[in-house]
């Protein structure tokens, strides 16, 4: 079985579409989403209750916004929670820019092995800015000497042992780096899936450059512990 945590901040415009792919795609495929309410003001919270009444889908609402990783790691908690937790585990965003249709293979390269599959963004259709933010990640992650493309690139993936082994902890931006790097240092087996980064359809991005600070101060934190 495969579970999925989605983070959700005021998307209202795009919850719905974003399930009614990642389901479309999964098709017959054993699954779990849990979709987390991260501190919306909109009308998301009500969407995802509606949702929820699926029994693939998991309502978990958190009154304060509780940050990218804060939210993503209270959707893996419930999933672990759950009696029987999906063999297969890990988190998307919640803006449909990357086509769900990855997922199948992800997930069938964590079952071959992999411990952490991913995805690698192979084109950016999202506008100039976010492209040099990304250039911007991707030279601090060059220089930490991380062999894997597109640290941050989502879906994100982990066979539940390899997800148990990292502990993951990090409320921020430095989830997906913390994954990554951990799983490095780890040795474990990680596989990349070409896709493209889709333009928005609807809402707001919630990257910008305070995030590239926050990275920039979470690696050096990160180097010194070294």
């Amino acid at each position: 079985m495969l579970g999925l945590s989605i983070p959700l901040l005021n998307e209202e415009a795009l919850v719905e579409f974003v399930v009614d792919g990642i389901q479309a795609a999964l098709g017959a495929l054993p699954h779990t989403l849990v979709l987390v309410n991260n501190g919306s003001t909109d009308h998301t919270a009500t969407i995802i209750d509606g949702l929820a009444k699926r029994p693939e889908v998991i309502a978990v609402h958190l009154t304060d916004n509780a940050g990218y990783g804060g939210g993503i790691l209270a959707g893996l908690s419930a999933l672990r929670s759950l009696p029987s937790p999906p063999t297969v585990i890990g988190w998307c965003w919640g803006d449909g820019q990357i086509d769900p249709v990855v997922l199948p293979d992800l997930y069938r390269r964590c079952l071959d092995g992999a411990d952490l599959a991913k995805i690698r963004r192979t084109e950016r259709q999202d506008g100039s800015r976010r492209a040099l933010i990304s250039a911007a990640y991707a030279g601090i992650m060059s220089r930490l000497g991380t062999t894997t493309p597109d640290v941050n690139g989502c879906p994100k993936l982990l066979r539940l042992e390899a997800f148990d082994r990292l502990a993951l902890s990090r409320a921020d931006w430095f989830l997906d780096a913390e994954a990554v790097l951990g799983a490095e240092a780890s040795g474990m087996r990680i596989e990349s899936v070409p896709a493209v980064m889709r333009p928005r359809t609807a809402g707001k991005s919630k990257v910008g450059w305070q995030t590239v600070a926050e990275f920039v101060v979470n690696i050096t934190r990160y180097k010194l512990s070294r």
